[in-house]
């Protein structure tokens, strides 16, 4: 990465919402789900790019922080351009795949930065609240298993719902996703039919084996659920509520033991997590008490030698800060535990 990528100025910064605001209700293709708003950027920024999951943190914490700015399409689309060199800094809620961390050919390092819920928005015709799903029947809706709402294994989770003989529809990403990996990886750990028809790793890209409807982004995904009757998708809490589903996130869990997105459950499935040397932590399918099964952790990466490295590290000890931190719960996220905000902070000298 020979050239610096620091903004001169009148450049814009990314909104989750407008992203939100300029969807349509599906596309089958991939799109760039970049979008501009806020006001010119201050001269030095750190230019980012990359996962939509934390959208709405980054966003906030840039405009607060001056120090940044952030293009929201996709994780994929932002370890491409942290390869590329065009960002200082890339989100995205996957670790790398060998050939990206190949491509990129430095040490790139992974400072977790919020947890967040990937919650099952629904839209059925007759039903007002939110639905309980078991793990193996959000696989089987996922794989094309199960197609009506009224399946015998969604009305077993739901004695006294009456739940409609409706094809789902299913809303799912059209771009390379971090939601997507950390959802299927999900999947596959829950459901073996799952794992052997769509393999048994998470994938930022998966093929799916059910009819879908691919939307660009989460907040495109949170707008096909909302536009389609009888539809599922998997969003974070933050755009969920954005889009005024979040009383309709099924609960995920077994018979008795259904657990809700809540900042609370998210907090819970963090607490009980290992942290690794490179700080990658997985949450997914937590068995702690109180804690929702679909958590994810959520990074920012930046390579070792950057020329931009310093101004990255303005933005990471803001994100890190106590302020930024304090303001996820009131957004849809949740705080990184104490340990794991720590190693994250101290990590921050290896930017120089």
């Amino acid at each position: 990465m020979k050239h610096s990528i620091l903004v001169a100025g009148g450049v814009l910064v990314a909104s989750a919402s407008l992203i939100a605001a300029g969807c349509g209700s599906s596309s089958t293709s991939s799109a760039d789900t970049t979008a501009t708003g806020g006001g010119e950027a201050p001269a030095g920024a750190a230019v980012g790019s990359g996962a939509t999951f934390p959208a709405l943190a980054y966003t906030r914490w840039c405009q607060e922080s001056e120090t940044c700015t952030y293009a929201a399409k996709g994780s994929g689309a932002g370890i491409k351009d942290l390869t590329s060199g065009t960002v200082a800094w890339a989100g995205s809620d996957a670790p790398l795949e060998a050939e990206e961390q190949k491509a990129i050919g430095k040490t790139v390092y992974y400072f977790p930065t919020l947890l967040g819920a990937i919650t099952l928005p629904t839209n059925i015709e007759g039903v007002s609240k939110a639905i309980n799903l078991t793990g193996p029947a959000l696989a089987g809706i996922f794989d094309g298993e199960i197609t009506t709402w009224d399946d015998k294994d969604i009305a077993a989770s739901n004695p006294g719902v009456t739940l409609p003989s409706k094809p789902i529809t299913v809303c799912v990403r059209a771009d390379s996703s971090g939601t997507s990996y950390n959802f299927t990886a999900y999947l596959a750990q829950v459901s073996q039919g799952f794992a052997d028809k769509m393999g048994a790793k998470g994938s930022k890209t998966p093929t799916w084996t059910a009819k879908v409807s691919a939307n660009p982004g989460n907040p495109g995904v949170a707008n096909c659920v909302k536009s389609n009757p009888n539809s599922i998708g998997y969003v974070d809490l933050a755009d969920a509520t954005q889009a005024g589903l979040a009383d309709k996130t099924a609960a995920i869990g077994v018979e008795g033991n259904y657990v809700a997105p809540t900042t609370a459950s998210i907090e819970a499935a963090g607490a009980a997590a290992d942290i690794t040397d490179n700080l990658v932590v997985d949450v997914a399918n937590s068995q702690a008490k109180g804690a929702y099964p679909l958590v994810a952790t959520t990074y920012a990466l930046a390579v070792q030698g950057g020329n931009d490295n310093a101004a990255v590290k303005k933005v990471l000890t803001y994100f890190l800060g106590s302020m930024a931190q304090g303001q996820l719960a009131g957004i849809g996220y949740a705080p990184l535990p104490a340990d794991l905000n720590k190693a994250a902070t101290a990590q921050l000298a290896k930017l120089g």
